[in-house]
């Protein structure tokens, strides 16, 4: 099973000496606050408190993010960021999805040429 994101985060804090208050500084938060996401009564912090934390800590925030997407039950992205091609294709798929307009043929179709592209990254 995954780790949770407050475990997560809290074992990657304690892993580079770290306090709660050296990293809810850096964050604008409370202690308490910080203290809550890390005991799970609170939910995981956004991807830009999470790119705060990676750069602060000096560590990769993939695994605090997929950790953070999991939990939500939903991916963050911000379009307005994307490369053109990017945000167009990645629009058009999530507004197909929205409206039933995307076949199960096509779904297959893209999730190969994703897979295609995990492969070649290994």
């Amino acid at each position: 099973m995954p780790e949770r994101f407050g475990d997560l985060l809290r074992r990657l804090r304690r892993k580079t000496n770290r306090t709660l208050g050296d990293v809810a500084r850096v964050l604008g938060v409370s202690v308490v606050y910080l203290s809550d996401v890390e005991r799970g009564n609170r939910r995981p912090l956004s991807h830009e408190r999470i790119l705060k934390v990676a750069a602060f800590l000096d560590i990769d925030p993939t695994e605090l993010m997929e950790a953070s997407d999991r939990e939500r039950g939903f991916i963050e992205y911000d379009i307005r960021k994307a490369r053109p091609l990017e945000a167009d294709v990645v629009g058009g798929l999530v507004a197909g999805l929205a409206r039933g307009g995307i076949t199960d043929e096509q779904l297959e179709s893209i999730q190969k040429i994703l897979k295609e592209g995990e492969d070649s990254d290994e």
